[in-house]
């Protein structure tokens, strides 16, 4: 009598599928979810901050931005945002929102700082569609416009 072969199981082949799949969910999965938060923080996230909106309407108040952009001016994005936080001097935002009006599109640069839950506009920079420059805080028109092309 001849010895029975040994049992082999049938295997499915698909190990080192299920094992390459499983790595790969493992290292995409948080690549993923901070490329969907940060993609939510820019289109969504900072229309919601309290600072930008006090920013966008005091700029939707002002004269000055009026005068530059036009009237119904409102927020088309956000260019750039600088955060710090250092202990003993608090925190440190610095935006860059691009904002149109009936005269053109624009851009508005906002400095603040704060200490717990108190916050403060230190700057807001308006540049119109000819270029030239406002300080909305102090209503003046800063030097350094656009280039004078006449002779």
């Amino acid at each position: 009598m001849s010895d029975p072969l040994p049992y082999r199981p049938v295997r499915s082949g698909r190990g080192c599928l299920w094992g390459c799949m499983g790595i790969a969910v493992i290292v995409l999965a948080p690549l993923l979810f901070a490329w969907g938060y940060g993609a939510w923080v820019v289109y969504s996230g900072f229309r919601d901050n309290p600072m930008m909106r006090t920013a966008v309407e005091m700029v939707q108040r002002d004269g000055l931005a009026q005068q530059a952009l036009g009237h119904d001016i409102v927020l088309e994005g956000v260019a750039s945002n600088i955060f710090s936080f250092m202990p003993g001097t608090g925190i440190r935002n610095g935006y860059e929102l691009e904002l149109s009006g009936s005269k053109g599109s624009g851009t508005l640069a906002i400095t603040s700082h704060g200490r717990g839950a108190q916050a403060k506009i230190d700057s807001m920079i308006l540049t119109g569609p000819d270029g030239r420059r406002y300080d909305l805080l102090h209503d003046t028109v800063l030097p350094g416009g656009p280039p004078d092309d006449s002779i």
